[in-house]
């Protein structure tokens, strides 16, 4: 078996304590595309079915794919009778076919609407592994591909029914094609061969339908990526070999259909989506979530844990050795300019910088493998010491957060969910203060899958007050009446609740809710604690007795506060 073909095997120096894993080890380097998807799946799986509808993005993405299956309208994005003009089409047809696939409309069950992401954070795995192989080495590619897979922005991303999964496995495809063309002009046209159709093919088809996914982002990082590495350089016969005249009109095949219909339905659709959603968010911060520069920093340590690890030292080993080094030159090229404007824009999110991560990864596999002394410095001390800060946080937090919010069938879980952190983080950063950077990763990896499955699988879903959409569902479908209209709901108007109940569930003002009551007999209203007084005057000024049918409590984590919901129907 030749290097190209096999897979190094883990050092010595991790494998003697663990003999009775060389039989693990041995068959991943017979099937590492299996491990990967495997490792995806340990990870996701458990919060996949176990995890409610989450408010407000996943909700909104799930209840429009909805009322497209419903209407038969595959053009328009509609929440209730409102435009969603944010995101374009491709991610809710994915959606759509899912869960026509699984012939499970009539019953909403959110799962479904998360395959597409399922599958999005599994093909982004395997194509970084082929990055790896491309870039360094299959070693390299396993040990990047395998850091992504077990990530916790991405295992979140993966039971998400949103865009985030999807694009990144289109970037990290573009990527790939990027990174052969840009190969293969280095070494020069005697030196290493033209990029062939298939790989042509991948970059501009994923290009287009990142573009269908979700709009500019999509083309951001790879359109960064080439302009940053001709300027660099002065090399830019290489793109030629993407053969651009075969490959845009093949880009625009993808994804200009859509944007072509949409316009011709609502010929202000592309200006209201700059407007109401992508401008904003580069001008301020959006819904609360405005961050200061370097925040993203910050946000890896956890969110790319136990790459995270040596991120931040991997990046200045490949700084050090980039000049002659293509592989290198391409990976920062697509890290540093996209990074630096992720930082730039005010309206931050964990899950912004996640089309960077592979890069990142990659970065760490080509360190551990190189050797480099960074790994074993004062910034990968720094990094130890700062993980084991934030794995004990974690871990307090996991027991603190049953006990603030009086979910005690959650304690045990959360007891559980503590010891894994602990046992990964502190064991992690144990191994990578004593200059072990390699068995630093292979002992947190593992460790980090189970604790995510175990915390989304098993943990998550039992902190029962944070979930108040599904008990609200559960209650109005026990109490409502056979031909009784839609719940209508004032003061909370979570999307959630929503795609839970009915595409008709009416989200009113006190006011309103009063009205429809006073109109709908059989009408069952759910009416906040802190719009409670105003719903039951404006009831009495028309005459409407409401009776109390159920009450319940719990914690509206959108808005950080408690709130107190009671669930009426109108007195005889």
């Amino acid at each position: 078996m030749t290097d190209d073909e096999a897979i190094a095997r883990p050092p010595a120096a991790v494998r003697r304590p663990l003999p009775g894993l060389r039989v693990w080890f041995a068959w991943i380097e017979r099937h590492p595309r299996c491990f990967l998807v495997l490792l995806v799946l340990l990870a996701a799986l458990p919060g996949l079915f176990s995890m409610p509808p989450l408010d407000r993005d996943e909700s909104r993405f799930a209840q429009a794919t909805t009322q497209m299956l419903e209407s038969g309208g595959y053009v328009s994005i509609y929440f209730q009778d409102r435009p969603r003009n944010k995101k374009p089409a491709g991610i809710y047809w994915l959606q759509a076919v899912s869960v026509w696939l699984t012939g499970t409309l009539g019953e909403r069950q959110i799962w479904a609407y998360r395959l597409p992401s399922l599958l999005g954070a599994i093909l982004a795995v395997l194509f970084t592994f082929e990055l790896g192989r491309e870039l360094f080495g299959r070693q390299q590619g396993l040990l990047a591909a395998a850091l992504l897979g077990s990530c916790i922005v991405l295992a979140v991303e993966a039971i998400n029914a949103k865009t985030d999964a999807a694009l990144l496995a289109c970037i990290v495809a573009t990527q790939l094609a990027l990174a052969r063309s840009w190969m293969a002009g280095w070494k020069g046209p005697r030196k290493g061969p033209r990029p062939g159709l298939g790989t042509v093919v991948v970059f501009w088809v994923a290009f287009g339908a990142g573009i269908l996914i979700k709009g500019p982002v999509g083309p951001m990082a790879t359109l960064l990526t080439l302009l940053l590495l001709c300027l660099t350089t002065q090399r830019w016969r290489w793109l030629l070999g993407l053969r651009p005249a075969i490959g845009l009109p093949l880009a625009l095949l993808v994804a200009a259909p859509w944007y072509i219909a949409i316009t011709l339905q609502d010929q202000t659709f592309l200006v209201r989506a700059a407007n109401e959603d992508l401008i904003p968010k580069l001008l301020r911060g959006v819904e609360r979530h405005g961050q200061p520069p370097g925040s993203y920093l910050g946000v890896q340590l956890v969110a790319l844990w136990p790459a995270a690890l040596f991120t931040v030292p991997a990046f200045f080993a490949a700084w050090k050795a980039r000049r002659g080094a293509p592989e290198l030159a391409f990976l920062l090229a697509w890290l540093i300019p996209s990074w630096i404007l992720f930082e730039l824009i005010p309206t931050k999110l964990p899950h912004y910088t996640l089309p960077l991560y592979p890069a990142l990864t990659l970065l760490v596999a080509w360190a551990v493998f190189a050797g480099s002394p960074w790994l074993t410095g004062r910034l990968a001390r720094a990094s130890a010491l700062l993980t084991v800060v934030g794995g004990s946080t974690l871990a307090a937090g996991a027991i603190w957060l049953p006990l603030a919010l009086k979910a005690p069938s959650a304690l045990g879980p959360g007891v559980a969910a503590a010891l894994l952190l602990l046992l990964a983080t502190v064991g992690a950063a144990y191994l990578a203060w004593s200059r072990r950077p390699l068995p630093a990763l292979l002992w947190g990896m593992p460790l980090a899958v189970l604790a995510m499955a175990w915390g989304m699988g098993f943990y998550a879903p039992r902190l029962e007050p944070l979930w108040i959409t599904p008990r609200l569902a559960k209650a109005y479908e026990k109490l409502r009446a056979p031909a009784a209209p839609p719940l209508a709901s004032v003061g909370y108007h979570e999307p959630s609740l929503v795609f839970l109940t009915d595409t008709q569930t009416a989200l009113l003002s006190p006011a309103q809710g009063a009205h429809y009551m006073a109109e709908r007999p059989e009408a069952l209203v759910a009416v906040t604690g802190r719009t409670q007084a105003s719903f039951l005057e404006a009831a009495a000024a028309l005459g409407v007795t409401p009776m109390t049918k159920r009450s319940l409590s719990g914690f509206n984590y959108n808005k950080g506060h408690r709130i107190g919901i009671t669930l009426y129907g109108r007195a005889p």
